[in-house]
């Protein structure tokens, strides 16, 4: 058939063909229903640049489980990345080595994967991480997919959001026109269209039935082409109809000798291609139809006699249990489950190890205890790794009954251990130091090793967590010395960060040693420590009030762990970045991140979520933010940690300040509890500073820096220009209104008009009211906008830093000091999420109007 109103996207392929040879590369995603004429649109583009163009081709298969790196195991390369996938090796070399071969000489190299929506999760994550370099390679990545299967909790989206951008070309493929259709069908073309609505597939199928009149669907036409075949045809026709996608033609040598022979009648009549490896349906909608024609018990035996064909040859796990589970056997089912699960964990195809492994546990009773307690280990893990904590739980508590079974006491403190890890991320710090502290018992007899190290780090972790500096350090350290005896460098970057975090805890400039620990950690190949350090370093400058420190590094751990897919942390750095806009009055994007991770779970990122948005309904005045505070005060107590309590009493004294709750003794004395075992820093800077806020007095020793200091010596004046300088407008505000000057309340009054920010307008209002001030009128909706979210101050810092002045002439031109000078400017690049001056000069311009700009002082004559 020939290829009609495809000119556009085969124009446009060769164009980034063309890209490419320059060595500007580009994601090719080409998408549309079933039949659209995908699958012919690539294949014409590969066979015009056949000379020109070096090609690789994998597909995705429809398996009940998908197999990991499929399409890549289907390349026709060699070398090192050939031995690389057969010697099943860990996702970043074969992420090395595949960008390796794309770059290859000679330029360019087209890469089409087929059905996208099919793929495993390594498959996925190999695609994001070529998509987000194909610009700098010569190279063109072609993905097809139906767009319509990706069902909820499908990763390709995501991949295919990473990946998008300039880099990109989208080709939605659209049906035949009647123009068209009638080109091909001639007299038949009105009937062809009305039934087929211009499909291509259903188009050919149709013609190529050529009935005296047309059936009552496509697939009848199909099994009409079906049902004229000889019986050997036919059985061949059937065998490859219960193979996902395609099936390999060593595969039919042992099922179906001879097959060659029958191929071809259906391959005349255009239901079967066969190439030298494999033998497939022209389209995936025509092998539906005839596997829906065959007889259950028919498929049964079908499947049975590719399974051993299957086996003989050695397939992949994956294949072997597909057709295992069609055909009924459930004793291959219980052979392969776990080798297949194996498999989908060291490519991390994680979802796919789940998968398998639930399987695996089914037949578990079969097993001998000891190999029935690692399988429950290794499934453990796997839940964990996809969240799935109730099935964790189960899993790692039935390993541990089994390994004390069989005396494994090894195991036993091994899987303690990692069930206390399971408590932490499902938010109960009280029942995780408790399992941390078994497994350490259990290890510490049997002498040294790296799992007693990786033990004392976890109660480290815990111990940091719950603002216990000193046993933190105490066991960090402890770890830290082990796990350099034993050479274990991840478990040293492990102890390195919780030490590295309590130091920065205590000082905001003493973060050296979290990066020590993230350079260690990157080194040795843990990203999730690597991960780690950064987000504890955005975290506890963030806590500090620091927020162009904690923006740098939040964003640099959320792009590590985009980048090297550490999922369980990639949610939390997203959400604490939504807390930084929420803090520089961002507040729409903050509830946008917030929203997507907030949920019912009770992972530690759905806790901070919980705790973004239920600031966020307090300081809007929602009707259900009394109802956030409460349910986020329940978990956090559940947690005992006080990172997770000093919000909430925040949150309390705000609600307190605006007539909406009592004054939170109880949690001040609670909080002053947790911290009766000699923590410090951060945490209990704000605690003492947010009690004073509400009339209370908590021992403080030692200098605070601001805006703690002022706070707690209800410095309101003070306080108020500290967080003015760092660009939280809404925290300066709050300060504000805790003065008696009616200037400073109309200003608090301006900020909480403009932010939305009911309770504090109805607060500052009041306060204005008692002095007997008057209170000003609403300005107009037009005025409300302050460009930037800049204050006033910071608009004038700004004007002059565009101008190209320096700190120090800043502080002459305003009369202010040097260092007032540096905060504000700290301030401003915050808000305008710049990480230079010159863009912050760039944004001013873009967001101010002329008109708009102030007018600081000339300079003083001399």
């Amino acid at each position: 058939m020939a290829l009609l109103e495809r000119e556009g996207p085969l124009a446009s392929l060769g164009l980034v063909r063309d890209e490419a040879a320059a060595g500007h590369g580009s994601v090719v995603l080409v998408t549309g229903e079933p039949g659209i004429g995908k699958t012919a649109l690539v294949t014409r583009f590969a066979s015009d640049h056949r000379a020109d163009t070096r090609l690789l081709w994998g597909n995705c298969d429809d398996l009940s489980i998908p197999r990991p790196l499929g399409p890549f195991r289907d390349l026709a390369v060699s070398g090192a990345l050939r031995e690389a996938l057969d010697a099943e090796a860990p996702p970043h070399r074969l992420h090395t080595l595949l960008l390796a071969e794309l770059a290859a000489q000679p330029p360019p190299t087209a890469l089409v994967i087929e059905d996208v929506h099919w793929a495993d999760e390594a498959t996925v994550d190999a695609i994001t991480v070529i998509g987000r370099r194909i610009g700098d390679l010569p190279a063109v990545l072609v993905l097809t997919y139906r767009s319509g299967e990706l069902g909820t909790g499908h990763p390709l989206p995501a991949a295919l959001e990473a990946v998008s951008g300039s880099t990109s070309l989208y080709l939605q493929l659209a049906p035949l026109s009647r123009a068209a259709v009638a080109e091909l069908a001639g007299d038949d073309a009105d009937g062809v269209y009305a039934a087929s609505g211009g499909n291509p597939f259903y188009v050919t199928e149709l013609i190529a039935a050529r009935p005296e009149r047309l059936p009552p669907s496509v697939a009848n036409a199909v099994l009409g082409r079906v049902a004229r075949l000889s019986p050997e045809a036919l059985r061949l026709v059937e065998l490859v109809a219960m193979a996902p996608s395609r099936l390999p033609t060593r595969v039919l040598d042992v099922a179906m000798p001879g097959w060659a022979a029958a191929a071809e009648e259906p391959e005349r009549r255009q239901l079967l291609s066969v190439a030298a490896t494999h033998v497939r349906f022209r389209h995936e909608l025509a092998r539906e139809a005839v596997r829906a024609s065959v007889p259950a018990a028919r498929r049964r035996l079908l499947h049975a006699d590719l399974l051993r064909s299957l086996v003989e040859t050695r397939a992949e796990p994956a294949e072997v249990l597909h057709h295992a589970e069609e055909s009924g056997d459930a004793e291959a089912v219980a052979e392969h489950a776990l080798p297949a699960a194996r498999r989908a964990a060291a490519a991390e195809s994680n979802r796919e190890a789940y998968a398998h492994y639930a399987r695996a546990l089914d037949f578990a009773a079969a097993l001998a205890p000891a190999e029935r307690a690692v399988l429950y280990e290794e499934a453990a893990l796997a839940a964990y790794t996809v969240d799935r904590l109730t099935e964790a739980f189960a899993a790692v508590e039935a390993a541990i009954a089994l390994y004390r079974e069989v005396g494994d006491v090894q195991a036993v403190g091994r899987c303690t251990r990692f069930l206390s890890r399971c408590h932490w991320y499902g938010g109960d710090g009280v029942a995780a130091r408790e399992a941390a502290l078994v497994a350490i018992s259990v290890l510490e007899p049997l002498g040294e090793s790296v799992e007693l190290a990786r033990a004392y780090s976890g109660l480290s972790q815990l111990a940091m967590l719950a603002g216990d500096d000193a046993q933190a350090v105490a066991w960090g350290e402890k770890s830290a010395a082990l796990a350099q005896r034993l050479g274990a460098d991840a478990v040293t970057a492990h102890a390195l960060v919780n030490i590295g975090s309590v130091r920065v805890g205590v000082d905001p400039e003493d973060y050296g040693l979290l990066l020590e620990a993230h350079r260690l950690a990157d080194a040795a190949g843990d990203r999730h420590e690597a991960v780690r350090a950064l987000l504890n370093l955005g975290y506890s400058t963030l806590a500090w009030a620091r927020p162009v420190t904690a923006w740098r590094y939040t964003r640099q751990a959320a792009a590590y762990a985009e980048e090297h897919q550490v999922d369980t942390l990639l949610l939390y750095t997203r959400v604490m970045l939504g807390w930084l806009h929420l803090r520089q009055g961002d507040w729409d994007e903050a509830e946008g991140i917030a929203s997507d991770v907030a949920g019912e779970g009770a992972n530690v990122a759905q806790l901070l979520a919980d705790t973004v948005l239920a600031e966020l309904a307090v300081r809007r005045g929602d009707e259900d933010a009394g109802t956030r505070v409460a349910v986020l005060a329940e978990r956090a107590e559940r947690a005992a940690e006080l990172q997770r309590l000093g919000p909430v009493l925040q949150l309390e004294v705000e609600m307190a300040l605006t007539g909406r709750a009592d004054p939170p003794r109880a949690r001040v004395a609670a909080a002053e509890e947790l911290m009766s075992s000699g923590g410090g820093g951060w945490a209990w800077a704000g605690v003492a500073a947010w009690s004073a806020v509400a009339g209370l007095d908590l021992p403080v020793e030692g200098d605070l820096p601001e805006p703690f200091a002022p706070m707690v010596a209800r410095d309101w004046r003070r306080a108020a220009e500290a967080f003015g300088t760092i660009g939280w407008d809404y925290d300066r505000a709050l300060m504000l209104t805790l003065t008696d000057e009616a200037a400073a309340l109309g200003e608090a009054l301006e900020t909480a008009r403009r932010l939305g920010a009911r309770p504090l307008e109805e607060r500052a209002t009041r306060r204005l009211r008692e002095l007997g001030a008057a209170v000003p009128a609403r300005p107009r909706s037009e005025t409300l906008a302050n460009p930037g979210g800049l204050t006033t101050r910071q608009l004038e810092v700004v004007s002059l830093v565009a101008e190209g002045l320096t700190n120090k002439e800043i502080a002459r031109r305003l009369g202010l000091s040097v260092r007032t000078v540096e905060h504000h400017v700290e301030g401003v690049l915050a808000k305008l999420g710049a990480a230079s001056r010159r863009a912050a000069a760039r944004r001013y311009a873009e967001l101010v109007p002329e008109e708009l700009r102030p007018r600081p002082p000339r300079p003083r004559s001399a």
